[in-house]
């Protein structure tokens, strides 16, 4: 399989895998993410570095966002949900919550689409993820996609989401993407554990648990979300 960012580019190399969670490439309805702890009735409460409301609601419909380019991957940005800039860091903040959670995934993609060249890679991927063994693996791996090409016409966009797990402070979280049209149509998807960061008040990807690498398969079960929204 190409590398990951490589992939990004040409949503038409991707290769099926088994589902991360350790079941098959789901066909069907997903099952029911696991609640979070907290109280749904309970206002969202701001606080932190980046003073981003928090909160424990599950989006049933893509939210509201601002679509930017990022080397022709667009990717959603909100003042309500992030990124919001941090200072001396190439990663944003996002709000603790599971939308949250959702645009820090889709901007992980935007970040790796990027990078320009292999020193800007590794500071936002130092920035970004889970200090753990499974990022010196994944830095390793994905070192070799850069000089691939980016083409407008060829780039997999985000297509949608479905959540897998919900907790207080881990998400795993599940984005589509598609690329072509009508019956020329390809469509894959990502999955990403994020875990929350209170010492910098947002989301990390944590790429060991679950490995960041594209499936290919249809999204059945994904709730729609994507820049024509």
């Amino acid at each position: 399989m190409l590398a990951v960012i490589a992939a990004l580019v040409l949503v038409l190399t991707f290769g099926g895998r088994d589902n991360p969670e350790g079941g098959s490439t789901p066909s069907g309805a997903p099952s029911t993410p696991s609640q979070p702890s907290e109280n749904k009735s309970t206002p969202p409460e701001t606080g932190g570095v980046c003073d981003l409301p928090s909160g424990s609601d599950i989006p049933t419909v893509g939210p509201d966002a601002e679509w930017v380019n990022r080397s022709f991957l667009l990717v959603p940005e909100s003042p309500t949900f992030g990124p919001v800039e941090r200072e001396d860091s190439s990663w944003g903040c996002f709000a603790h919550s599971p939308t949250g959670a959702l645009f820090g995934a889709a901007n992980f993609m935007g970040g790796l689409q990027a990078s320009s060249d292999a020193d800007s890679f590794l500071a936002f991927v130092e920035t970004a993820t889970v200090d753990n063994p499974g990022r010196a693996n994944f830095i390793e791996e994905q070192s070799a996609a850069f000089g691939t090409p980016k083409e407008p016409g060829r780039t997999g966009q985000i297509s949608g989401f479905r959540f897998d797990r919900v907790e207080a402070d881990e998400v795993v979280v599940r984005i589509g993407l598609n690329q072509g049209t009508g019956s020329e149509t390809v469509t894959a998807f990502i999955s990403f554990a994020m875990v929350w960061d209170s010492s910098a008040s947002t989301w990390l990807v944590d790429v060991e648990r679950v490995p960041f690498s594209p499936s290919i398969g249809d999204l059945v079960g994904f709730t729609t979300w994507d820049a024509s929204k």
